[in-house]
């Protein structure tokens, strides 16, 4: 400063100051020397200007230019220097890196119902709970919409970047809360390339992961994928299935098998699901799994979807004409075709033309399709009801389908999706959401069918729930129009309806053999249907196939807690009275368990016969009295 002031007369530059209150401020300060009449320095002047809202001014500049104004975070300008920045050290220290692309699933749906304000709300929720499980040195960006990208250094192996991508998704699994005090859930699909596998420049790295997360959509969203080579082979391979679709719908070799539908009470078939096979030369039968989604992609399933409405219909003319009666069947529309404006005229066309009832066809229409554009949807389905076909919600509980929209759907029946149906024995959460639907539907007087029965177990816990229809392995795979019409001329049913509720049943679940047989040696007098099981997971399947009232089970077993068990019981079969018998004081678990209300009481081993048989019989005069139900049968007095 003083050799400026000697030299140049002059001193300008910027410092830190201190105001009366203490404050510091930054400030301009400019010093002039004023000379007297010899030359001499006199004295000096300083000018002084407050930058304090300059440097405000400017901050706020940096961070539009740099920042997104939404969430706060990063823009793709600073991402990508930021990401520079990490390759660099990544390549000085001989880490890896990882360039995660987060793209949540169905967002534009989120958008279209509750509004672009919820859904921005909802986006910096997203980003809070994603920044709480990040690493200090991670980079968290927002590019544009819904699409998030992380950037992640210093890395020992590539693999951790899964468990990256899984913890992502885990954030993302708990309930978003609305303004109004509703609950959304949000999934995500994440893209990962990695340096220096999968390239060593920003750009190439940024490509990478969203080709990744395009492909992780394309699998159904809520997974991640890696960015390989093998990525553009399967490009490729599709530009190849594109071409091998297009002759295949000109030299028509696809073809209808139908899976039948079969009435939960009577056990008839009351109908069936056409579902597309194509007939590929050198290649068998391919299943749609492994074309329809190229089918949709180049606009050939509306061509594919109208023949297969027209052979349905034409199917179900030959079978009429050679006796077997009016057979109702069910079709799926893809999203494409939903949308398509010619879809109305398809149906009414080939209905007159081959002279079928239209309500003998059904249409299935998955959730997340009408959700896309819930609006138009409605006034599309209202147009197809005026035909006079039926509708099928597809696939229900899987998407983001409100109850105002579902009410407004003119729909005659729900299916429950097979992700609910697989596991609805063990899981009580896959048992809540199915008998959830089933009492939806009900109360809105629809029908309900389940897809993907594959077990007895199965196929009894849904009758319990008065589930209307099933449709699966258990009864009959896909086959042929011929096969299908020679189960409905042999009358074909499902075994297992004619299943009734005994007087009073009795399920004792025990690992030891010997405290089984001892039970029933007592019990037998009783009056009682006893069923045994030696584990917990047997118990579910007895339950499931079987009207029970009271389940007495031991504590320690293999597997599976007498705890657990009945836990699982109680949510599964609310109704049914729970005991637990022990020869162990584990008390805090005991009590935990009553307090919960999974046990209604639990007795000890070695227990008194007499003591034994009256709580047995107390509970069933509990169950009695609170559901209100009387068996008919032989009762011990």
């Amino acid at each position: 400063m003083w050799a400026s002031l000697l030299k140049k007369g002059q001193w300008q530059g910027e410092l830190w100051n201190r105001r009366k209150n203490g404050e510091i401020y930054p400030e301009l300060l400019t010093i002039t020397v004023v000379y007297n009449e010899q030359g001499d320095p006199a004295h000096y002047v300083g000018v002084s200007t407050d930058l304090s809202q300059l440097r405000l001014d400017e901050e706020r500049f940096q961070r539009l230019v740099h920042y997104d104004s939404l969430t706060g975070l990063p823009n793709r300008m600073l991402l990508e220097v930021r990401l520079q920045h990490t390759l660099e050290r990544a390549s000085r220290d001989g880490t890896w890196a990882a360039v995660l692309v987060i793209d949540l699933d169905c967002f534009k749906t989120i958008n279209d119902s509750y509004g672009y304000a919820v859904g921005d709300i909802l986006l910096v929720a997203v980003t809070r709970r994603l920044q709480a499980r990040l690493r200090q040195e991670d980079t968290l960006s927002r590019l544009a919409g819904d699409q998030f990208v992380l950037v992640l250094e210093a890395l020992h192996e590539y693999q951790e970047s899964e468990i990256v991508a899984a913890t992502i998704q885990e954030a993302l699994e708990g309930p978003f809360t609305l303004p109004d005090g509703g609950k959304i859930y949000v999934r995500a699909s994440v893209g990962i390339s990695v340096y220096p596998q999968n390239g060593d420049k920003v750009q190439d790295l940024l490509i990478g992961a969203e080709t990744a997360v395009h492909r992780a959509k394309e699998l159904g969203g809520r997974q991640f994928c890696y960015y390989t080579s093998e990525l553009n082979v399967q490009a490729r391979a599709t530009l190849d299935m594109e071409e091998a679709l297009r002759q295949a719908l000109e030299q028509e070799e696809f073809v209808l098998y139908y899976q039948p539908k079969v009435d939960l009470r009577s056990g008839q078939i009351v109908g069936a699901e056409a579902l597309v096979r194509w007939q590929r030369p050198d290649f068998g039968l391919v299943p749609p799994l492994e074309f329809i989604h190229a089918a949709e992609k180049t606009g050939l399933i509306e061509v594919l979807g109208a023949w297969v409405i027209r052979d349905a219909c034409r199917q179900m003319k030959a079978w009429l004409e050679k006796g077997l009666g009016e057979i109702k069947v069910a079709v799926n529309v893809s999203a494409r075709q939903f949308r398509s404006s010619s879809l109305e005229d398809v149906v009414a066309k080939t209905l007159a033309h081959y002279e079928v009832k239209p309500s003998d066809l059904m249409l299935e229409l998955t959730e997340s399709m009408l959700m896309e554009e819930p609006e138009e949807a409605v006034a599309r389905m209202t147009a197809l009801k005026r035909i006079g076909v039926r509708l099928s919600l597809d696939d229900f509980g899987t998407g983001y389908s409100s109850l105002a929209y579902l009410s407004r759907f003119p729909i005659d029946q729900m299916k429950i999706d097979i992700s609910f149906v697989r596991n609805i024995v063990t899981d009580p959460g896959s048992a809540t959401i199915a008998t959830s639907v089933i009492a939806l539907a009900h109360r809105m007087r629809l029908g309900v069918v389940a897809e993907g029965v594959e077990t007895e177990a199965q196929a009894g816990y849904l009758r319990q729930n008065n589930c209307d229809e099933i449709q699966g392995y258990l009864f009959s795979k896909p086959v042929p129009a011929e096969e299908f019409a020679e189960l409905v001329r042999q009358g074909v049913r499902l075994s297992g309806q004619e299943a009734v509720r005994p007087s009073r049943a009795l399920l004792v679940v025990d690992d030891e053999i010997g405290i089984l047989e001892v039970l029933q040696r007592v019990l037998a007098n009783e009056g009682y249907k006893i069923f045994t099981a030696a584990s917990a997971c047997e118990g579910l399947e007895l339950l499931a196939k079987n009207p029970v009232q009271v389940v007495l089970s031991d504590q320690r077993m293999p597997g599976m807690s007498g705890a657990e068990f009945l836990s699982r019981v109680k949510i599964l079969y609310p109704d049914a009275v729970r005991m637990m018998l022990t020869g162990y004081a584990e008390f805090d678990t005991l009590a935990q368990a009553v307090n919960e209300g999974a046990i209604y009481k639990f007795l000890t081993k070695p227990w008194e016969v007499d003591q034994l048989r009256t709580q047995i019989r107390e509970a069933f005069l509990y169950y009695e009295e609170v559901t209100g139900y009387r068996g008919e049968g032989v009762y011990p007095k």
